[in-house]
């Protein structure tokens, strides 16, 4: 086999255009790339578009609910300025000393910074409320009202006599004190209570002052996420100074914003600077000339440049995720231009035309077998897969592009080799063969020995929440906030429609009392929904009618009348049962804590959601979620598990993708090479595998983007297998030259980011490390041997 030749012969040189042709294709491409440079500008100045940064929106349109899309950005648009500060100490003297110096200052980074109630706002609101109290019942109040007369009238004349009657009523008014057991229960279950004025909470054997801030800028600027690190810290110092044994938990999105920021900046700044001068080292060791390094990024900047004008005049709106994705994916668009500056090394005559004829058919196929996986993604009813594909696959054509038809011109004279390059490029010499020889065989055994050992141990993880790279210290600060303060999380809620603010209401009475078993049994320690501070006018209707009954019945009037001589008729009167309307009580103060709860009209239909507290574990989410089963218009969102499972979805495709790609890359191939197609394939074949098995020994989950690794692996493993195939001479070193400079630059481009802290940069960049760094070892294991 490995005497047959391949098809055509490498060295002859079959030019696909007169050379006028050529230079008209050149002058037309440098148009078109101006043309995309001219869209960018205008895209940048004119129109401004922010990417989508929505992980559903990268689902089919069928798959994606709007009403809970729009509740999920409704929450998070409100959370994301939320930041939540409690400050603790041994007693309450302390905690409000602490808290006032903590306090000096925040008006600079906040929009609005709240730590007291006015008793002001808690009278306004009693005064609005007292008018419609017939329809206010709690739980208990209408347990009360189920009581035999003399029952209740035992517990009236009992208020009567009691120093504190409560509701801010006469007994008159309220002679079963519904109203204030009403407005007690508004109170409870909330962590959060006023003492003298200020909010505060009372856990853990200490005393919390609470402050919520409200700031003034998103929490994914810049700009902002520094000036609230500073004017944290700056209250942090105050507090001490103050109190010494303070102690202060902040809780929020912007501070873990921040943290995260920061940390890439800092992995910015050790791995992103340093692969980049060490791709300017070994550039200039191979070739010594600055023009060199300029011609090997030229298509790769013109491809990406290309890609994202292309993308956005074809999508309307693009996820940032396929920026980020094509942009690695792009990458493999660096071998073309340094396989053509390698290839010339020491030409004589010098004549980069002719040498554009010699390499075209290799690079050809390397783009094209590429291009083909990737357009494979767009077969998928995925938009952000198309996104993908389209971006890739422009990017790719249009590096292969500036390659053939920019460098023949671009590069005046001949670049010289160095005594580094010769050494690389005369390593292949010396290579040995899988599974022959000592050096061989041993090569073989330690392949397969780590493919056993790591894909035994591999294991499939697509949880979103695994991604997170923020710091654990922060994130069990945001949890005991969580708690102490009793904040629902924004992750899990049931979104309640109906055809109006009505049925809504009524479908959330329909499903608290399920909440309430829930939070019996310790599945939940709390929950927020609008029905239980605004009754439906139905659930008003039907208390108001119980109470007229109640102060009615013939017994509990004599009672009342025997006792304290007053005609229990004359209580009937001030029953106060007029309805409260929906829009009345949005439209005031007293609903201003609770109108994150309401979602307004979406479409055809209104919308609340319920929100939970104190739920922890997958346990209790399987028995939370089939609660609204039943209700009309009640559904279940766990925005972590969704999300989850999109990434599931895709990593499934985009594995099956990178099987077609294989498929396809053979099929190319076989046309070209024949029975020697093998020796490009599977060596990028067992790469791939080494990269996975590499996560298993790791340690490391295979999710999303290992996937994306994968690719490159497949992009780069196949090209250096073309280049091999195409110049078999085992004493030509320019091939294995310009295959171990695109394969170092790559490794320091993407295998550095093994050695991130974010572990999904940390799993991309240990499977590219480990995939191309094997695609170089094994490629010429597989060669071909001999001379053509």
């Amino acid at each position: 086999m490995s005497n047959l030749p391949l098809r055509p012969p490498a060295q002859v040189a079959v030019s696909w255009l007169s050379e006028s042709g050529w230079r008209r294709a050149a002058v037309l491409w440098l148009l078109l790339v101006l043309a995309a440079c001219a869209h960018l500008a205008w895209l940048g100045v004119v129109e401004r578009p922010r990417p989508d940064s929505d992980v559903m929106a990268l689902l089919p349109q069928d798959d994606r609910d709007p009403v809970a899309e729009a509740a999920f950005a409704r929450m998070a648009a409100s959370a994301e300025r939320r930041v939540v500060v409690m400050i603790g100490a041994a007693n309450a003297a302390a905690a409000r000393k602490a808290a006032d110096a903590y306090l000096a200052g925040l008006a600079g980074v906040a929009a609005e910074v709240r730590h007291r109630v006015d008793g002001g706002d808690l009278a306004a609101w009693r005064g609005f409320l007292a008018p419609y109290r017939g329809g206010l019942l709690s739980e208990q109040g209408r347990a009360l009202l189920a009581l035999n007369a003399d029952q209740r009238a035992d517990h009236a004349l009992a208020r009567l006599y009691s120093p504190a009657s409560g509701g801010g009523l006469a007994w008159r008014e309220d002679p079963l004190g519904l109203f204030a057991d009403w407005l007690m229960d508004q109170a409870s279950g909330q962590r959060v209570r006023t003492v003298d004025g200020r909010l505060w909470v009372s856990a853990e054997g200490r005393e919390w002052a609470v402050v919520l801030l409200n700031l003034k800028d998103g929490a994914f600027s810049l700009d902002a996420q520094q000036a609230l690190v500073d004017h944290l810290d700056a209250g942090r110092r105050r507090a001490r100074a103050a109190q010494a044994d303070v102690e202060i938990l902040t809780a929020g999105i912007a501070p873990i914003a921040a943290a995260v920021a920061a940390e890439a900046r800092n992995e910015f700044s050790a791995i992103g600077i340093g692969s980049t001068l060490g791709v300017i080292l070994l550039v200039f060791l191979v070739f010594r000339r600055p023009g060199a390094l300029v011609l090997s990024v030229l298509p790769l900047l013109v491809g990406t440049l290309c890609a994202v004008s292309a993308t956005w005049l074809v999508f309307e709106r693009v996820h940032v995720l396929t920026l980020v994705f094509g942009a690695s994916l792009i990458g493999v668009g660096v071998d073309y231009g340094v396989h053509f500056l390698a290839s010339g090394i020491g030409e004589q005559p010098f004549d980069p035309k002719r040498r554009r004829d010699q390499l075209n058919p290799g690079l050809w196929l390397a783009m094209v077998t590429t291009v083909l996986a990737y357009v494979a993604l767009a077969l998928a009813p995925f938009p952000g897969l198309r996104q993908m594909a389209l971006f890739s696959g422009c990017g790719l054509v249009a590096a292969w592009l500036t390659v053939m038809l920019w460098f023949p011109y671009l590069q005046r004279r001949a670049t010289h080799g160095t005594g580094v390059g010769e050494w690389m490029g005369h390593l292949r010499a010396i290579w040995p063969s899988f599974g022959r020889g000592k050096l061989g065989g041993l090569m073989m055994l330690i392949t397969f020995a780590v493919l056993a050992a790591g894909l035994a141990r591999i294991e499939v993880q697509d949880d979103v929440r695994a991604l997170q790279s923020a710091p654990a210290a922060l994130l069990a600060e945001q949890m005991r906030v969580a708690t102490l303060a009793g904040v629902p999380s924004p992750a899990q809620f049931f979104v309640v429609q109906g055809a109006s603010p009505e049925a809504v209401l009524q479908a959330q009475e329909a499903l608290a009392p399920r909440l309430a078993a829930r939070v019996a049994d310790g599945t939940l320690s709390g929950y927020e929904l609008l029905a239980r501070h605004i009754p439906s006018a139905a659930r008003q209707a039907a208390d108001c009618a119980m109470l007229k009954a109640a102060y009615e019945a013939p017994v509990w009037r004599a009672r009342i009348a025997d006792t304290t001589g007053i005609d229990a008729a004359s209580l009937s009167s001030p029953l106060a049962c007029k309805p409260l309307a929906f829009d009345a009580w949005l439209a005031n103060a007293v609903s201003e804590p609770f109108r994150s709860l309401w979602l307004g009209r979406i479409g055809e239909q209104y919308a609340g959601v319920v929100l939970l507290k104190g739920v922890h574990g997958a346990a209790a989410l399987g028995r939370l979620q089939s609660l609204g089963e039943g209700i009309p218009g009640v559904s279940w969102v766990d925005k972590p598990g969704r999300i989850s499972s999109v990434i599931a979805r895709y990593r499934g495709l985009m594995s099956g993708v990178i099987v077609l790609g294989y498929l396809a890359s053979f099929w190319l191939l076989w046309r070209r090479y024949g029975r020697e197609t093998w020796r490009a394939v599977v060596p990028t074949l067992l790469a791939s595998l080494l990269a996975a098995a590499a996560l298993g020994i790791a340690g490391l989950p295979f999710q999303l983007f290992a996937v994306l690794g994968l690719f490159i692996v497949l992009g780069m493993g196949i090209d250096y297998g073309i280049f091999l195939l195409e110049h078999p001479r085992s004493d030509d070193g320019k091939p294995w030259l310009a295959v171990t400079l695109s394969a170092f630059s790559t490794l320091l481009s993407f295998g550095l980011l093994a050695l991130s802290h974010t572990p999904a940069l940390r799993v991309f960049g240990l499977v590219c490390l480990v995939g191309v760094g094997s695609s170089w070892l094994l490629a010429p294991a597989f060669a071909r041997r001999g001379v053509q």
